[in-house]
């Protein structure tokens, strides 16, 4: 389609001839997501394949991009029509034959969206900041023994959309680290009822560190906004890189990946009276009515949400349906976000766990299936478990794996439909940022979410 081709070319031409001169942060992220918005709408006027003439050759574009990349513009109807039967009662070899070819789809589709934003740039640009160095020493200013403080290096980095983060150096500190990070919350952002504030990372922080979990040192926390216009926590600088900076990848290194389960074990294992107080229950039943309760609302969230059907998502959802009973009531200390972008490494292992704020307790398969689409990219699952339950981890049975696999995609989902996608297409928001969770982020988890569920297929007897 000729829609298709202007958008392709904006898009590319932005990412290679523009983002390399782009040195402020937020002007690239606003850019990044830009161009994610640009090839997004551009794959849904595509074309896909040549279909039977039996199937309708148009579809109608709605509000926005569908969910689903794969509903391209003569393929629609044929995946509407194969997610209503899939959902229901349908012979197991068919229902794997519908979700192999949909799922051949979205392989195509992120193939074309990736050669464009993932091209190599010209020129690697320059960050700068907004968390003003000047104003942070002179809050340093005021802890005692650092009258002289110097704040040295002073670097912003990329954080989530909850806070801003900065590395930085002190001389004349005193008792500080000589590096350290500061987290701060979005100015004039309220918290959210399911993330923790600032003290109650600090302390939880603490408890993990004195367990000898590898997370960050807290050395202060600020709740006054007035010194730094929001919330802000000090933690010790911690050596290694992101294990992998891109979310939707999985880590490079084997080693980093089994050393994830054994401290996803220690987590598991702490006291949740002792260590857990202060965090948010996940739910407040644990019996499988309750859980089938969640999955309902889960279904209703997508199908009033969705722009178009998925094949995968109906038979995700009929799974969990099916399978609901099988969740014991179990309960841990989960981090709700335990992949590897959050993870630093160094020589083959995890030297730190980071970005704390969405803990709360709940299962502990929750983190397991959350993290389970990026572990089986890397090694065979059941080494992940081995060394999950050599360290103190449940034997938590594969079928709950799969059900947490499942759950933690359409629950994500439906927070990015539902919080962000909506917000941005009823014109509360023109942020870019909001367009592109809509646009760009459902459609990489539809595909996550279509990975897990065809491995389920392929595992059924």
């Amino acid at each position: 389609m000729t829609q298709a081709r202007y958008l392709w070319s904006a898009a590319s031409a932005l990412r290679t001839r523009v983002r390399p001169f782009v040195t402020d942060n937020a002007a690239r992220d606003a850019l990044d997501n830009s161009i994610r918005v640009l090839t997004t709408m551009a794959n849904a006027f595509e074309p896909g394949p040549d279909l039977p003439d039996a199937v309708p050759a148009a579809i109608h574009m709605l509000a926005g991009p569908p969910e689903n990349m794969a509903a391209h513009r003569n393929t629609g109807h044929a995946i509407a029509t194969l997610a209503a039967q899939v959902g229901g009662d349908i012979a197991p070899q068919k229902r794997l034959e519908a979700a192999r070819w949909e799922m051949a789809l979205l392989d195509e589709a992120l193939a074309r969206i990736d050669g464009v934003e993932r091209a190599a740039p010209l020129e690697e640009g320059k960050g700068g900041n907004s968390i003003d160095p000047e104003r942070l020493q002179a809050y340093l200013r005021r802890q005692p023994g650092c009258e002289d403080v110097e704040v040295t290096a002073f670097r912003l980095v990329v954080g989530g959309r909850s806070r801003q983060t900065a590395l930085f150096s002190v001389s004349g500190g005193g008792n500080l680290p000589a590096k350290m990070v500061i987290q701060r919350g979005i100015p004039g952002q309220a918290a959210g009822a399911a993330f923790l504030d600032e003290a109650r990372q600090y302390g939880l922080l603490a408890q993990l560190h004195a367990a000898g979990m590898r997370v960050p040192r807290p050395v202060l926390v600020e709740t006054d906004a007035q010194w730094l216009d929001a919330p802000f926590l000090f933690v010790e600088q911690v050596a290694g890189a992101p294990a992998q900076p891109d979310y939707w990848l999985p880590a490079d290194n084997e080693a980093v990946v089994l050393d994830l389960a054994r401290q996803m074990a220690l987590l598991h294992a702490q006291p949740v009276d002792r260590v857990g107080q202060g965090l948010v229950e996940a739910r407040e039943g644990h019996d499988p009515a309750a859980w089938r309760e969640e999955v309902e609302q889960l279904a209703t969230a997508w199908n009033e949400s969705t722009h178009w059907p998925s094949i995968n998502i109906s038979g995700a959802i009929a799974w969990l349906r099916d399978n609901a009973d099988c969740i014991d009531d179990r309960r841990a200390i989960v981090h709700n976000d335990m992949v590897f972008h959050n993870i630093l490494a160094e020589d083959d292992r995890i030297t730190a766990i980071l970005d704390w704020e969405q803990c709360a307790i709940g299962h502990p398969g929750e983190d397991l299936g959350y993290c389970y689409p990026v572990v089986i990219a890397v090694t065979d699952w059941g080494r992940f478990m081995d060394a999950y339950r050599a360290a103190g981890g449940a034997d938590i049975p594969q079928r709950q794996i799969d059900f947490f696999a499942l759950r933690a995609g359409l629950r994500l989902m439906s927070l990015v439909l539902a919080g962000g996608r909506d917000s941005f297409e009823g014109g509360l928001t023109d942020d870019i940022l909001v367009a592109s969770a809509g646009a760009h982020f459902s459609q990489r988890l539809l595909h996550r979410i279509a990975v897990v569920f065809n491995s389920i297929l392929e595992r059924a007897p």
